[in-house]
């Protein structure tokens, strides 16, 4: 429970330093003042047609500073769609190489006789009761936080207690045999990304990939091809399944294209997917995943705010409302609101400027 709090406390903090104080001091004073404007306008005798005057001139500035505004909002959106796009084919250019990968772990763990030991691995891995453990979940078992149902964590301990289960040799085979296909899901078919080479434009889910690197997968896979233990006997795989390994290799980096399929261009190959391919996918997924930025927002709050109060109220009190003290004095807090508003976006168009300029 302490440790909980304490955590809440830091993050809070955290939180509270990432704030722009600057802009949330200038929306205060810029209240503060269109309150004054608002009661010092109050307090003084109106003459016959202000109100009218006044909302036009209200309509007027909004009307020319709204326009600009919306022309500048839409600009912004459609740099950010345009931004989104490239991030997307950047996406599907990730994802291909890590389908690459997984179309590697898939021909690596399809055939018997391959593995040192198939009773440790396809045997132990793809029937009966351990055919639906997932890596991602049985990695979860080391973790102090992970807290998986009683049914999970029961098989996942007598998997462990298996008279066949080998470690390192059936962690290994788990951990490419669940990168390969859905281990929770009854449909026990290949995914039909995996058949043959064929290129599709797909990108992954980003919860999948944030598990994948959460957890370091790749790097797991990696620890026990650079020991170079014997796991897989490569001579054991026909010519053209060795060509499609190595094919495959060549598309994710052509660096490969010349090595020999061994434990070495495995542990390269899953050190570069959790050093490099997994994350870089990540950020880009999350980058897909964000919606409007924080100045972006603050654009569209300012022209929502100006439309609201600059435009449309004005437009209402200006033909619906007859002249009485009631449109007095809702003209006169359109007046307030109004110059707050235009006193914030003036005081912060510096930063506003700023943040466009700025690239790092």
């Amino acid at each position: 429970m302490r440790k909980t709090i304490i955590n809440y406390y830091y993050r809070l903090i955290y939180e509270l330093k990432n704030w722009n104080w600057t802009m949330i001091c200038l929306g205060i004073i810029s209240i503060e003042l269109a309150t004054l404007l608002f009661i010092s306008l109050k307090n003084k005798t109106s003459e016959l047609g202000f109100s009218n005057s006044s909302l036009e001139l209200i309509l007027t500035i909004n009307g020319l500073f709204s326009a600009i505004l919306v022309t500048y909002f839409f600009n912004r959106i459609t740099f950010v769609l345009d931004f989104k796009k490239d991030t997307y084919n950047e996406a599907v250019k990730f994802s291909q190489k890590i389908t690459e990968f997984r179309r590697v772990c898939d021909k690596l763990t399809q055939y018997y006789n391959v593995w040192v030991d198939d009773k440790a691995t396809k045997s132990l891995l793809e029937h009966n009761e351990y055919k639906h453990v997932d890596y991602i979940q049985y990695k979860g078992f080391y973790r102090d936080d992970y807290k998986p149902n009683k049914k999970k964590l029961e098989i996942i301990e007598r998997l462990r207690k298996d008279d066949r289960y080998k470690e390192g040799l059936s962690d290994l085979f788990l951990g490419m045999i669940s990168l390969v296909r859905n281990r929770k899901s009854r449909d026990i078919r290949r995914p039909s990304e995996l058949y043959k080479d064929f290129q599709k434009k797909r990108i992954y889910n980003l919860e999948y990939i944030e598990r994948c690197v959460a957890c370091d997968y790749a790097s797991s896979l990696w620890y026990w091809f650079s020991k170079d233990y014997q796991v897989i006997n490569y001579n054991a795989l026909s010519q053209d399944s060795k060509e499609y390994i190595l094919n495959a290799c060549g598309r994710i980096d052509q660096k490969y294209e010349e090595m020999e399929l061994n434990n070495k261009l495995m542990a390269e190959l899953c050190d570069d997917m959790n050093e490099h391919y997994f994350k870089e996918l990540y950020q880009l997924l999350l980058d897909l995943r964000k919606g409007l930025s924080n100045f972006n927002l603050l654009i569209f709050s300012i022209l929502i705010a100006s439309l609201i109060f600059g435009v449309l109220l004005p437009f209402f009190v200006y033909f619906i409302l007859e002249e009485s003290e009631l449109k007095t004095v809702l003209t006169k807090a359109l007046i307030g609101l109004n110059f707050g508003l235009l006193f914030f976006f003036i005081t912060n168009l510096y930063g506003l400027v700023k943040k466009e300029i700025t690239w790092t």
